[in-house]
């Protein structure tokens, strides 16, 4: 089953990358977000539940991002995912480097409901060198390549955007 885990692993980092490469916010959000689903399944069959339930908020928020119109909802909404994302980072606290994977969940949420495509792609930025942070702390070299990919992606990414 461990083999399973990891491919759907696998998959939600080739799926995470193509949404990278997209120049459509409403279409990076949807591709994210099935990244998140991916990654979410792959946790769940690893057994480890509370990364499987902040991945599986972090598709739904990545989705209903993209749906609210209303500033109101968009205030409420984010300000409960924020709010849930604490939650999930109190209940697996590990210290100080705790807030490193805290500080680029609430600054995804907020880039990803209150900014333009462009400069939430810019944000999310800060929020990969917080996931960067925290693979080199915890030695987790796979996720480390996965997110500087992304990086560079995005970064390719904004250029052509502000080239348009």
């Amino acid at each position: 089953m461990l083999w399973l885990a990891y491919l759907i692993g696998v998959m939600g980092v080739l799926v995470e990358w193509h949404s990278y490469r997209l120049h459509c916010g409403s279409a990076f959000r949807r591709w994210s977000a099935i990244g998140a689903v991916l990654w979410s399944a792959m946790y769940a069959l690893l057994g480890a539940w509370t990364a499987a339930l902040t991945m599986g908020s972090t598709a739904l928020r990545t989705l209903v991002s993209d749906r609210l119109e209303h500033h109101y909802h968009k205030h409420i909404a984010a300000f409960g995912f924020v709010l849930l994302f604490v939650l999930l980072t109190a209940a697996s606290w590990q210290g100080k480097v705790s807030l490193l994977p805290a500080f680029a969940v609430v600054n995804t949420t907020l880039a990803l409901f209150y900014l333009d495509n462009r400069r939430m792609r810019i944000a999310l930025l800060a929020s990969s060198a917080a996931w960067i942070a925290n693979d080199v702390y915890w030695q987790a070299w796979p996720a480390l390549l996965a997110e500087s990919v992304a990086v560079g992606l995005n970064v390719r990414t904004i250029r052509q955007i502000g080239r348009m």
